[in-house]
This record gives C-alpha cells, structure tokens and sequence, in this order.
C-alpha cells in the first residue's frame, strides 16, 4: 500500500469514527471505556474500531472543539475516569453530517468474491470446504443477530428521554445485518450445491 494510499485509508477511518462517537455522545457524557462498550455492542458489527483508534479521535475531536473532557476522581483507589462532553460545535457538527444526504453507493470489498472469481483452476472440493467453513461463521454471525435484542443499549434509553425514536433507527441496522446473512448464506448454499456438480 503507498504512503498516499495509507494515509487515505487512515483518513477514512478517522472521517467515520469521529461521527459514530459524536453519535454516540449526543445522548450524554461518556468515557472512552463506555464508547467503546457502547460500539461493540451495535456499531461494531458494521464500523469495527480499535480501542487506541477511539481514544486518537477523542483527542482530536477534543482539538478541534467538538468534545471536551473532564477527569472524574473515583476514589476508593479506583482509576480517574475521563469523560467526553459533545460541545456546540460538534452538535451542529454531527446535524450537519447526519443532514448532508449519501448521494453515491458504497462500494463494498469482499475478499470470498476474489477468490471464488479465480477458483477455476482450484480443486472444486477445497472450494466447497471453504464455502462451507464460511457459511458455519455466517450462520454465526446470523444466530449472534437474532438473538441481540435492543436492551444492550437500554442504559442510554433511560438515561435520555426521546431514546424510544432512537432505538428504532438501531432496530433497523440489526435488520439490515439479519438480511445480509441471510442473503449470505443462501448464496453460499446455491454456491456448495452448484460447485458440487462439477
């Protein structure tokens, strides 16, 4: 990967992190612990993010403005907690992205298309293993899914009273990442059954 390259792909990442914990911080103050907790129970399945990459962006939202933070003593020899604040500027920042509609599609990378694309030459039967070692993760990912129920997120619907219109728009992703298995391992099943002929 070229440095230009890298530096595109890290910009990227940053562009839609910095968004998810601006999110994530309009319902209320949070530590970097908690949004982390927080992402890997929802975002995480579609916008995966490293713990050392949350804590980078916080610093950087917290330069540019967007967020600031305060230490909170814990006492009882507990670790200090810092938590993030959304400020203004990062409110009108987080409206204006969230208002600004998508107008091209995603272009989606899928590294099993790749090589199914140039398996001819391949043993169709080590193929087939590796369909079927994928559909057994898939129809993992499909069971975590369908039994995710929208209470992972329940303190954030207490904590902020018009959380109900929200946990709607969660309802949605966790149908969206449902389908996709779904359609995902139906194509599998058609692809097995189809190389198996061979």
């Amino acid at each position: 990967m070229s440095l230009l390259t890298y530096q595109h792909f890290c910009l990227i990442l940053y562009f839609m992190l910095k968004y998810i914990l601006l999110g994530f911080l309009n319902y209320g103050e949070l530590s970097g612990y908690d949004l982390k907790s927080l992402m890997e129970e929802s975002t995480s399945h579609f916008w995966h993010a490293y713990h050392s990459q949350i804590y980078t962006t916080l610093r950087k939202l917290e330069d540019e403005g967007l967020v600031i933070s305060e230490e909170i003593e814990a006492g009882d020899a507990k670790l200090n907690r810092r938590v993030y604040t959304l400020t203004d500027e990062g409110r009108s920042a987080l409206r204006e992205w969230i208002g600004e509609p998508m107008r091209e599609m995603v272009q989606v990378k899928e590294d099993l298309l790749v090589r199914v694309f140039f398996s001819g030459s391949r043993d169709p039967q080590a193929t087939v293993d590796e369909l079927r070692a994928q559909r057994r993760l898939h129809q993992q990912q499909l069971d975590l899914y369908n039994n995710l129920a929208s209470g992972h997120l329940n303190p954030l619907v207490e904590r902020t009273p018009d959380m109900a219109r929200e946990a709607v728009y969660w309802q949605r992703t966790l149908d969206f990442g449902r389908r996709y298995e779904q359609m995902y391992i139906g194509w599998l099943d058609d692809s097995i059954a189809e190389i198996e002929r061979l």
